[in-house]
């Protein structure tokens, strides 16, 4: 008995999904290629600022230590 119970529940469970899945409103290529291209965008952007901090932080580093013998 207890496991028609749950094969039934799983039944309802299978259509509750079915139902909500084909409430979703897929996004269209042109926005999933606008998405993608904004995070490659601002993914190299963000390499490149951390790249000239590191840079830029590297060198007055070394100065600094130079200065005190180091």
């Amino acid at each position: 008995m207890i496991i028609v119970k749950q094969l039934v529940n799983f039944v309802v469970y299978i259509k509750k999904v079915k139902e909500e899945y084909g409430k979703v409103q897929w996004p269209k290529k042109k926005e999933i290629t606008e998405s993608t291209s904004w995070v490659i965008t601002m993914s190299v952007a963000l390499g490149c600022y951390i790249f000239l901090f590191d840079f830029i932080a590297n060198g007055l580093l070394k100065k600094l230590v130079s200065l005190f013998g180091g």
